[in-house]
């Protein structure tokens, strides 16, 4: 049986590898964005069955999202919530209104999107819920000043194990992978400024940043059958950035 993914932020950076990798290992891939056909119209040029599933996440219920997956696949067994947002700013220089709009992406959008796809995984009695948190979820971030993101990655870490034991006995698998540094398009103003690429690459006892295929793979790793007796956990791939 062909399973069927979602994936939110699927078309660039962590969301665009943890794609291709499902998407070569024989899933189904609907791909959550506001602008997802670039990506698609890529993959299904190498013949791998993406789908859009344009939606803003931050200006529509998300729910819409698993309703658009349903729509056009017919099931739903995984969730991988990529989407991200990062204000790199003081905690006293943070408005609410910006500590709002990280936490609803992240925190918020992830239990409503998780609400709403678990009783469809549940049907099948297999499902795999996956949440992208950073070694932020137990570093509090630095040297860069990120509160908000902060939180809210920790915050995704109780989220991870109060329904990784309220879904276990459905046959859904819940679990957290905890990026380290990456070097993407989303980090770009980070590993851009020597101020901060320096001392953070000098901590990382492998000596560089990841790819994010080095994350995507992992990430693959637990939406699998693999991972059928891995649930609650927070799995972090940080080329040892939390070994010092």
């Amino acid at each position: 049986m062909q399973r069927v993914a979602l994936i939110t932020g699927g078309s660039r950076g962590i969301g665009w590898a943890l794609a291709e990798e499902l998407l070569l290992r024989g899933f189904r891939v609907g791909i959550v964005s506001r602008n997802p056909s670039e990506a698609v119209e890529a993959f299904q040029a190498r013949d791998l069955p993406a789908f859009a599933v344009p939606l803003d996440l931050t200006e529509r219920p998300p729910q819409e999202a698993v309703r658009q997956v349903l729509a056009q696949a017919g099931a739903l067994h995984v969730l991988v919530h990529a989407a991200g947002l990062n204000i790199r700013k003081p905690a006293l220089e943070l408005s609410y209104e910006d500590w709002r709009r990280v936490m609803y992406l992240h925190l918020d959008v992830a239990f409503l999107l998780a609400q709403a796809a678990a009783p469809y995984m549940a049907q099948t009695g297999w499902g795999r819920v996956l949440f992208i948190g950073s070694v932020t979820t137990f570093s509090g971030g630095g040297p860069v000043h990120i509160p908000a993101y902060a939180t809210a990655k920790t915050g995704l870490l109780g989220l991870t194990r109060a329904l990784a034991k309220e879904w276990a006995a459905l046959g859904i698998r819940v679990n957290l992978l905890c990026p380290g540094y990456v070097k993407t398009e989303f980090t770009a103003a980070v590993w851009q400024n020597p101020a901060f690429y320096e001392p953070i690459t000098n901590r990382i006892p492998l000596g560089r940043w990841a790819e994010p295929r080095d994350i995507a793979r992992v990430g693959a790793f637990l939406c699998g059958e693999e991972a059928d007796y891995l649930t609650g956990q927070a799995v972090v791939v940080d080329g040892g950035f939390l070994a010092y």
